[in-house]
């Protein structure tokens, strides 16, 4: 009798604490050891069907790791934010499915010869495209060059301004305070840490203003100027820019807990390789990206005519991948992530503070992050969508509203158990410190510790903290419950084990009629209540923390010059433009396709 009232009582007592536990949770703060779920009790602004969402399939059933089929861009409803969700998350389903049924291939289908590698530009500057081949290792790389609108290294400076960085030339001229150029010699430092300017003559230069050669928006790019291994930036008007600590710079190479350099690779699909081709040999209308079914019938005449295979997905219209792998050995729970085999360079570390390139391996990659970027109907600018895995980073806080219409707090994540970060517990500013820069074939290091990674997503979900995000979403909290919610919706209706559950939709973003992007970030780009043309919006600045990691904005960003989306980098905000060597980075660089390549699925 006595034990079985000792039972009595200490189920009671667990049935106290889990409704207490439970309660605590509904009323206020998730705990800060939940990093693993979303939360549940998330409004349902954005959700998907079963009945949609089986039709996603190729086999019309959910089934485990299942073959999805593209979204359709041609058809793309644009009605709200949900659709362009819905479109990326789809996406992103298809181009991790199985290579099968007709992919001609083992693996993903981002590894089938429907898409092309992008090299890193050559010596001229020039990329070429490699059509992926069945059981056909993919080359990596082990930076990602975060660019600007001049195609110049992005620097965040301290008050979260965004800026391009132009390097000053061997016999850089400076203007004085009379206007006059003046050849700049050498850069001397007092005792205070205040910087003068010296010309050849050994005569302090006054009032140095640099000369800023690039065209596009030259406010928002400084100039570096040396000494020793320290840079200081001016910019237009002379005023010397302190960056972060760190991040005087955008190409940093970023390390994982399990030691693996993060690799990156970029590509385009079939529909892009065509099209870029026939725009450089003036067969097709180079002045947008494909949107309609007439752009799609063009780009397949003219493949025809070059005795291409016919993309086995044309609705799925131009895409361009940026995805981030880290190698398989030492993982954590490696059956979560997406994998493929990859050639990877392999570096020589003799010295500790310069690792040098010597040869290359054949290895299993994790796939980390994934920018998404599609054309669709209305929207020449594309949709720019962003995943992660669950446990690459932890999110700084953030808000959402729950089913009773209630705006619940998210305190920032900690706890252990992420992959770019080792002490979350750490949420006071100490965090996305860049130890690693590429340059060239070598990778110097400033901490020769290499300090363990301290990633953080400033922006869980895509959006500034105190700004109205987007015209259906008059709050963050709002904006975020699409996210969440669209995320939960998904990964409960993928059954089993599948490995994409395990993938989180952090955001997506376009443009606000589809027009040119002219820089700027609802709602800093005109009044509250009406959204110019132009304006990022969706999630309006968004940042993959293992692509942007070093050039995120501030929690905070409630200035123009703070607000940084995709478009702030990917746009020519003096003159906005819709052409492709515009919007996209590589697009103007890249060699066409010979005609005698030779497509086969």
């Amino acid at each position: 009798m006595k034990k079985t009232t000792t039972k009595i009582i200490a189920v009671a007592f667990m049935v106290i604490v889990i409704l207490f536990l439970g309660c605590k949770k509904e009323k206020g703060l998730l705990a800060s050891n939940d990093y693993e779920y979303l939360p549940q009790d998330v409004k349902e602004t954005c959700t998907v069907s079963e009945s949609e969402f089986k039709s996603w399939f190729a086999s019309g059933t959910v089934t485990e790791n299942g073959l999805v089929k593209p979204a359709n861009s041609v058809l793309f409803p644009s009605k709200n934010n949900c659709d362009f969700y819905k479109w990326s998350e789809q996406m992103f389903l298809w181009l991790t499915s199985p290579a099968s049924g007709g992919y001609n291939g083992k693996g993903t289908v981002l590894e089938s010869p429907v898409f092309y590698n992008v090299s890193p530009p050559d010596s001229l500057n020039k990329r070429t495209l490699t059509q992926h081949k069945a059981n056909e290792a993919i080359r990596a790389v082990s930076n990602i060059n975060q660019s600007g609108p001049n195609r110049l290294p992005i620097l965040i400076d301290k008050n979260g301004r965004r800026f391009e960085i132009e390097a000053a030339k061997k016999d850089e001229k400076v203007k004085n305070d009379a206007n006059k150029l003046i050849q700049f010699d050498h850069i001397l430092t007092n005792a205070s840490g205040l910087h003068s300017f010296i010309d050849t003559k050994g005569k302090v230069i006054k009032n140095p203003k640099p000369v800023i050669d690039s065209k596009i928006n030259p406010s928002a790019v400084v100039q570096e100027f040396k000494i020793g291994a320290k840079s200081i930036f001016l910019d237009s008007k002379g005023r010397e820019v302190q960056s972060e600590q760190g991040q005087a710079g955008s190409h940093g190479a970023l390390m994982g807990e399990n030691k693996s350099l993060v690799y990156y690779i970029t590509m385009v699909n079939d529909v892009y390789a065509y099209f870029l081709t026939g725009v450089n040999e003036g067969k097709l209308n180079g002045n947008q990206f494909p949107t309609t079914a007439s752009a799609r019938d063009s780009i397949l005449a003219y493949a025809k005519t070059k005795g291409w295979a016919a993309p086995p997905d044309p609705d799925a219209l131009a895409m361009e991948l940026k995805t981030s792998w880290v190698e398989v050995k030492d993982l954590p729970n490696a059956d979560t992530y997406v994998t493929i085999k990859a050639v990877i360079p392999t570096y020589d570390k003799s010295n500790p503070k310069v690792w040098v390139e010597k040869g290359q391996k054949t290895t299993t990659l994790a796939l980390v992050g994934m920018h998404v970027v599609g054309s669709v109907a209305g929207h020449p600018e594309m949709v720019w969508a962003t995943f992660e895995h669950e446990k690459n980073s932890p999110n700084d806080a953030y808000a959402y509203r729950d089913k009773q219409n209630n705006i619940k707090q998210v305190r920032a994540d900690t706890g252990k158990g992420w992959l770019f970060n080792v002490n979350a517990n750490d949420t006071t500013g100490n965090q996305n410190f860049q130890s690693m820069t590429v340059s060239g074939n070598t990778i110097q290091v400033k901490d020769t510790t290499i300090k363990t990674p301290n990633v953080r997503r400033i922006m869980a979900w895509g959006v500034a903290s105190n700004t109205v995000p987007n015209g259906e979403d008059q709050t963050p909290a709002d904006s975020n419950s699409e996210i969440i919610s669209i995320n939960n919706a998904v990964r409960k209706m993928l059954v089993g084990k599948d490995v994409r559950k395990n993938y989180l939709l952090i955001g997506a973003t376009w443009t606000f009629g589809g027009a040119a992007p002219n820089g700027n970030v609802y709602p800093y780009g005109g009044t509250a209540d009406s959204i110019p043309n132009g304006d990022a919006i969706g999630t309006g600045q968004l940042s993959n923390s293992t692509m942007e990691t070093f050039v995120q904005s501030p929690s905070t960003a409630s200035t123009d010059s703070t607000a940084i989306s995709c478009f702030s980098c990917h746009s020519n905000n003096t003159s906005p433009s819709l052409q492709p060597k515009i919007l996209s980075h590589v697009f103007g660089e890249i060699i066409p396709l010979s005609s005698s390549s030779k497509k086969k699925i």
